[in-house]
């Protein structure tokens, strides 16, 4: 696997980490709002899960990616 390819699937990556976390918090949105379920603790529960995946996970992942100095 040429570096090409590996930057493409770790950007890939980010990106789905990204798109799932905003899917998370919209569905914990709808929870809490009331309009899929009636069970708010759920909802903020995915909301902050959803969040999180969102801001913290790809800087986790491009942390843990980061090539060493030389």
């Amino acid at each position: 696997m040429t570096d090409d390819e590996k930057a493409k699937q770790r950007f890939m990556l980010l990106q789905l980490a990204r798109l799932s976390g905003i899917i998370m918090a919209g569905l914990g949105v709808l929870i809490i709002s009331g309009r899929l379920v009636d069970n708010p603790p759920l909802g903020y529960a995915l909301f902050v899960v959803g969040a999180i995946e969102f801001f913290v996970l790809p800087i986790i992942l491009a942390k843990r990616w980061k090539s060493p100095r030389p």
